[in-house]
């Protein structure tokens, strides 16, 4: 029993990494747009699109919208912080 928790949990820890790659390549591609943004001069926050972005998202797991919403407000919050530093 000890050898499937060990298993189980060293797969958890392996999908921790995978999650903090994907965060790390989306955190590039929002510093990519805040630099198109700026030159359009467009404003950072677009409540409108991450909301329609967070719905998406919930209709498409079966995650609890909480734990969706939640997540995602930090990191929707992280990338407009990457991009006002750049409108700076």
């Amino acid at each position: 029993m000890r050898t499937k928790l060990k298993t189980h949990r060293n797969r958890i820890e392996a999908l921790s990494y995978d999650i903090v790659a994907l965060l790390e390549r989306r955190t590039r591609l929002a510093h990519k747009v805040g630099e198109i943004k700026k030159e359009l001069r467009m404003p950072i926050n677009d409540p409108a699109r991450e909301q329609e972005l967070l719905d998406r998202l919930i209709s498409s797991t079966t995650l609890p919208p909480e734990l969706v919403k939640a997540i995602f407000n930090i990191i929707f919050a992280h990338s407009r912080g990457i991009q006002v530093d750049q409108a700076s």
